[in-house]
């Protein structure tokens, strides 16, 4: 019987790598209401319909990103998460418009005017 020996750092990596693999292959939870807290803000344009607008946009975001998530490439849900993440309150929305804009299937330019 032969005996396979792995240093302590490999090891570590691989407890550690785990967890990390798991939350990046499923959908990536965030919270609705901090992605919405600026329609909460007082100001000119916050209102109440705004926030539930964006509560909406937000939870039908989820629920395309739920379906879809495994017909993205793992490098694009890797580097879309990650820019989701940054400056703020990570959005599904964002996180959806960066996924289809990456595979093309958000369309990047405005149709062409019907003469």
């Amino acid at each position: 019987m032969r005996s396979v020996w792995l240093s302590v750092p490999v090891v570590v990596g691989l407890v550690l790598s785990g967890p990390a693999l798991a939350r990046a292959s499923g959908v990536p939870a965030y919270s609705v209401s901090q992605a919405c807290a600026l329609e909460r803000r007082p100001g000119p344009n916050a209102s109440a319909a705004s926030e539930r607008g964006c509560v909406s946009d937000e939870r039908a975001a989820r629920r395309s990103l739920r379906r879809l998530w495994a017909t993205f490439p793992a490098s694009d849900r890797q580097n879309c998460r990650q820019e989701s993440e940054i400056g703020g309150p990570p959005s599904y929305v964002a996180l959806l418009t960066c996924l289809q804009l990456a595979d093309g299937t958000l369309p990047t330019e405005p149709p062409p005017l019907a003469r």
